[in-house]
């Protein structure tokens, strides 16, 4: 069995860690934490009720682990806090997206589920008066430089970064889930539409479920860094699967909003993402409309990276760093039209040529 085989089955299985070998479990948990995922592999071996079968050094290194993504989810959650303060008796909505809506509403995988900042949802027209707002209550711009902060402003689905220097937090105001100069672009009034309240937390709200999966949908497909959190992605849309797996017309609807927002492209690359890389059955109402035909050269690259990372670094080889610069290409070429892009990277090339740093780690 190949290691990325051991670590699926480990994933899907958690008590199969118990009979592995300590270098094996040593591996496995290597890669979980390379994956930014073994905060989460810890709550599956909770709820698998396997965790006190595990050797105490391995106990102890998940616990450590547990406290500090439980400290990441109070932080998220206070600072959710923090920002209804700040935005109380202006009319202005708390819409949360990802790693923080799964938190408040409790989803299973939130569980060690590690959030480094908070997602915002507004409508555009009120991004400036939420700018301001913050502001005042200290948050502060986390880039300053000019020509970063245009290429935000004007052309992508977010305002630039937020950062709240006394804790540490940062906070991004979206528009939209896709650029605006996208060749995706949707009317983002249509996720508006279809908001829903967070049990226990009145004035706080999410995007339906559709709409989150579809979220996570485009951050797998069309992300430039794709081998970053590509993975932790692609497990979300799995965990989607399983926890609306009983509702026989999830599958249904969800096709129905991906044809609406037209994402229907993205959301069948994903499910054979899914299909292929994890072995996730399809509900039926999705399974007999996603087009099976190969997807070219990128679905190609995907499948390529879509894998655990190695801690040794295993894996990376000439094939994989050309996967990664033709997806890299592929996302911009997807995010902006060409006569934006070509200036766009020729900048950020230039900016970078110094500390010899390509810029699929930029903008």
């Amino acid at each position: 069995m190949s290691v990325v085989s051991s670590f699926l089955t480990v994933w899907r299985h958690p008590e199969r860690l118990i009979g592995m070998a300590p270098a094996q479990q040593d591996l496995m948990l290597r890669m979980a934490r390379c994956s930014g995922l073994l905060a989460t592999l810890d709550a599956r071996l909770q709820q698998s009720g396997t965790l006190d079968q595990l050797a105490p050094r391995i106990q102890d290194l998940l616990e450590g682990v547990r406290i500090y993504a439980a400290n990441q989810e109070r932080a998220v959650r206070w600072e959710v806090n923090r920002i209804q303060r700040a935005f109380f008796g202006t009319g202005l909505p708390v819409i949360l997206l990802k790693g923080a809506a799964y938190h408040l509403r409790n989803l299973p995988w939130s569980r060690g589920r590690l959030t480094s900042d908070v997602d915002l949802l507004l409508p555009e027209e009120s991004l400036p008066a939420a700018e301001a707002c913050l502001k005042q209550h200290g948050w502060v711009a986390a880039i300053t430089d000019p020509y970063d902060q245009r290429y935000y402003r004007q052309w992508m689905h977010e305002l630039p970064p937020l950062h709240h220097p006394l804790r540490q937090t940062e906070l991004d105001l979206h528009h939209a889930i896709v650029p605006r100069t996208s060749r995706l672009c949707f009317d983002a009034r249509l996720l508006l539409e279809r908001l829903q309240p967070v049990p226990g937390h009145p004035g706080v709200w999410t995007l339906c479920p559709e709409d989150m999966m579809l979220h996570a949908v485009v951050h797998l497909c069309h992300d430039g860094d794709f081998q970053r959190m590509a993975w932790r992605d692609l497990l979300d849309i799995d965990a989607f699967f399983q926890e609306f797996s009983s509702d026989a017309d999830f599958g249904t609807r969800l096709m129905a909003r991906a044809e609406a927002l037209g994402l229907r492209p993205s959301l069948e690359l994903a499910a054979r993402l899914l299909t292929r890389v994890v072995g996730t059955p399809l509900p039926a109402g999705l399974a007999g409309q996603i087009r099976q035909h190969a997807g070219g050269i990128c679905e190609s690259c995907m499948v390529h990276l879509l894998v655990p990372r190695h801690p040794d670094g295993q894996g990376v080889d000439p094939g994989t760093l050309l996967a990664q610069e033709l997806l890299y290409i592929r996302s911009h070429w997807l995010r902006m039209p060409l006569w934006l892009l070509l200036p766009h990277l020729t900048r950020k090339w230039v900016r970078n040529w110094s500390s010899d740093v390509w810029p699929r780690r930029s903008l």
